[in-house]
Formats: C-alpha cells, structure tokens, sequence
C-alpha cells in the first residue's frame, strides 16, 4: 500500500473540520454523487490554487480544510480512535483531542497532495445505483487509476449526519486495509505510554508542522 495513496484520500475519510461561512455544502441524498462531485470539485481547486501551493507548501493545508473537511466526521472517527480510552478522558480532554487529532491529520495528509497530478491520476466512482435511498451507512466503492498501474480500491465508509443534514465519510478502506483502524493502533500506544494529555500534546506539536512533501513511489509507514 502506498502512503501517498492513504494519504491523499484520508482527508476526507472521517476527519473533518469547520465548515468554512462562505461554503455551500453539497446535500444530494445520495453518497455515491456527493462523493464524486466533491472529489471534482477539490481536484479542481488544487489546480486552480496551483501556483499558490507550488509558492507556499502550506497552502494545500488550506485547500483540504476548506473543500473536504466539511464531509468528514472526525468527532464520530475521533471517538473510533479512542476507544476504551474515551471512557477514561474528562470532557475537556476529549474536546481536546478531538481538535487536535483532527488539525494533525489535516497536516500529515496534505503532503499527499503536493505530489498530486491532475494529469495522471483518475479517481472511477461505483455505480449511483447500489445505494438504497433510506440508508444512513454505506459504503461507496471507487478506484484510483494511475496509467501503467494496477487500480487500487478505495473504499468509502460514510454515515448520514442528522445534524448537518449531509453525507460524511468517517473510513477509508484501502485494498481491505481501514485507515481508522491502523490509526486506533497507533494513538492507542501512543497513550499507553505517555497518557491522554501526552499524546495530545504530541499530536499538537506534528500539527503545527510545515506539510512534508511526500514522493509518490513511497511505501507504507
């Protein structure tokens, strides 16, 4: 699996962010449409915002916050992560972490979008068809295409937010890999050894760092 890849989709795979005032939030009911206009819309907008981002690498951080965050539901995701460890944070802690967990992310997966190529990559939705109207989880198949390569799979998981009135996207399932679930490991040791308050000031600190160019030939970390 290609870290490049996760991180690329994972932005917009359960972990969001504030919905920006001047933003239009796409409420088609069905996931599989919301999905894919969503992505055309980002794509377009990291090439309109091309020279912006080769000038200032930061500035794709904006561009993921501003045009995925608001379809991605980092407070259910957050809480994923957390698992029995929720039970055992204050309601400040948990405030907390889910703020910070989610502006970490924000930073780590931009770097994904640096190397993006608008030219070569192709991002194939699954049918519109499959989904039953009346469902409130799916899960939305796609694929991304990238020529002389094989397709890697991408799956979906998405949730209807009764609050917001919109599909959002809390999972993404890489080639049957769940990003969630690799990063419930991975903050689960990180408490184990320095405790809630330890690991959210770690995940401070790496979100306050300037987005990493990451190559596309990259393997997994």
């Amino acid at each position: 699996m290609k870290m490049w890849l996760v991180a690329a989709f994972a932005a917009v795979v359960g972990f969001g962010g504030i919905v920006p005032a001047q933003a239009e939030l796409i409420r088609d009911e069905n996931p599989y449409i919301l999905l894919e206009k969503l992505a055309n819309e980002t794509l377009e907008r990291i090439e309109q915002d091309r020279e912006l981002i080769d000038q200032d690498i930061n500035h794709i951080r904006l561009v993921i916050r501003e045009e995925m965050m608001p379809y991605v539901d980092y407070v259910y995701a957050a809480k994923r992560v957390l698992g029995r460890n929720l039970s055992e944070t204050t309601e400040e802690q948990r405030q907390e972490f889910y703020t910070v967990f989610r502006d970490y992310l924000i930073t780590t997966y931009a770097g994904a979008f640096t190397q993006y190529d608008e030219e070569k990559h192709i991002i194939e939705f699954g049918n519109a068809e499959r989904f039953e109207k009346g469902s409130r989880m799916v899960v939305v198949n796609t694929r991304l295409v990238e020529q002389g390569r094989p397709p890697i799979r991408l799956d979906f998981k998405m949730r209807f937010d009764t609050n917001d009135n919109v599909w959002k996207a809390y999972d993404l399932v890489v080639e049957g890999v769940s990003l969630l679930n690799s990063k419930q490991a991975e903050i689960s040791s990180v408490i184990r050894s320095s405790g809630i308050d330890g690991t959210i000031a770690l995940l401070r600190e790496k979100a306050q760092e300037t987005v990493q160019t990451r190559d596309l030939s990259e393997g997994a970390e």
